[in-house]
């Protein structure tokens, strides 16, 4: 249901705003050419009639499938659990922002995912309804001022079990 929304905050102005709300990330934010808020709208299922009839439209899939997939859609999701709709909005989002990450990495951007930030108070911060907008994660964007710090990653035999 592309639950992802992104506000790009690219001005002086707006990193002033998100800066105090960014606890030990300030100094990323106020030096990125850009940050990205990324989040996950509760409401993302308003769009599945758009989203499939688009689809349709532009012969990706055959009315019947839209038809079936809306289907079996509508009552799972009007009956959806707030923790399990949360689950789903948290998911996909990762992926659309790892995605994100990678494709400005292709064009020759950095980017830094920032999980520390006063995620209470961002929706409202930017005019997001709070409780609709579950706040994901913060990218900064740009070109690295330096060269970060080489990361040690686990060993696979700890992370990967093979059965």
């Amino acid at each position: 249901m592309q639950p992802w929304r992104f506000v790009v905050i690219d001005s002086e102005e707006g990193k002033e705003k998100l800066a105090p709300l960014s606890r030990f990330n300030k100094d990323k934010v106020l030096n990125s050419s850009a940050v990205i808020a990324v989040f996950g709208d509760k409401n993302n299922f308003d769009f599945a009639e758009e989203i499939y009839s688009k689809a349709v439209e532009l012969e990706y899939m055959p009315q019947e499938v839209k038809d079936f997939q809306l289907n079996a859609f509508k009552p799972l999701y009007a009956n959806i659990m707030e923790d399990e709709m949360k689950d789903i909005i948290m998911l996909d989002a990762g992926l659309v922002s790892m995605q994100l990450m990678l494709v400005a990495r292709s064009y020759g951007y950095d980017t830094n995912p920032i999980g520390g930030y006063e995620k209470d108070q961002i929706a409202e911060a930017f005019g997001l309804d709070k409780d609709r907008y579950l706040p994901i994660m913060l990218l900064t964007i740009g070109k690295a001022a330096h060269e970060g710090f080489e990361s040690y990653r686990l060993p696979v035999e700890t992370t990967t079990e093979w059965r």
